[in-house]
């Protein structure tokens, strides 16, 4: 059975997703990033890009992941 996900989240680059997704992995919030536009080949070839990243998260765990990013200043 495949879980719901939500996205909490659009950060500026990959270093502020790679950033949230280790901060909500340490609060045992398991959750995946998506690209936008371009920014796979650009973290590829660049180590980063400015396109941004999504944050998705299951949805019975999204409220605890807002309350991390309000700690973490985000929200």
């Amino acid at each position: 059975m495949k879980e719901e996900l939500i996205k909490i989240f659009t950060a500026q680059d990959n270093i502020q997703a790679e950033m949230i997704l280790a901060t909500l992995s340490d609060n045992n919030i398991p959750a995946l990033k998506k690209d936008i536009g371009s920014a796979g080949i650009m973290n590829l070839y660049g180590g980063n890009s400015n396109f941004g990243e999504e944050i998705y998260v299951a949805v019975w765990n999204a409220e605890k992941a807002e309350e991390v990013l309000r700690d973490m200043g985000l929200c």
